[in-house]
């Protein structure tokens, strides 16, 4: 399964690179995060529970970032398995500077699933993971806007399916 897109997020390249590489920050901001352990300073391992669909279940994984070029481009690969099925996979991120407060965030990635997870099809498997990362980078927008006022965003599951909810609004009737 191929997994793409590009997100605006609204702070400085530097920024969002700081907020992309902080686990702890990122903990709060990945939907469904349990548990994040830092393994080595790029590798990862922790536990997210996932509750959209028939994809509902708690998994385990590790994650690796390779190839760091501050601060503009990593590789992530990410191996994960549950009681649903299992996951692998490899990706890019890259942060495209757009002025000096504004960062174009592109990801894309190359993900294999398997096991009982694979009965939802490829479709619905597109769909959780496109509604995750939306959540995502309205969350780390949040977290980035509040950094830049100096306060603390408020984050959590409702919440921050709300703000993806009004981001796709906004980008729906912005398109027009």
């Amino acid at each position: 399964m191929k997994i793409s897109g590009e997100q605006l997020l609204s702070a400085s390249r530097e920024e969002v690179w700081e907020l992309l590489n902080d686990p702890n920050r990122l903990a709060r901001l990945v939907p469904g995060v349990q548990k994040l352990d830092i393994l080595s300073p790029d590798e990862f391992a922790g536990t997210v529970s996932i509750g959209v669909a028939a994809v509902k279940g708690v998994y385990s994984g590790k994650i690796k970032i390779q190839e760091r070029r501050p601060p503009e481009f990593y590789r992530v690969l990410v191996d994960g398995k549950g009681a649903q099925g299992f996951m692998r996979g490899s990706g890019t991120i890259e942060l495209e500077a757009k002025g000096q407060d504004a960062t174009l965030v592109k990801y894309g990635g190359d993900v294999q699933v398997g096991g009982p997870v694979m009965q939802v099809g490829q479709r619905m498997l597109e769909s959780a993971a496109k509604m995750t990362f939306g959540q995502f980078f309205a969350a780390a927008d949040a977290e980035l806007k509040a950094a830049a006022a100096g306060r603390v965003a408020r984050q959590g599951i409702l919440i921050n399916f709300w703000r993806y909810l009004i981001r796709l609004v906004r980008g729906f009737f912005s398109r027009g």
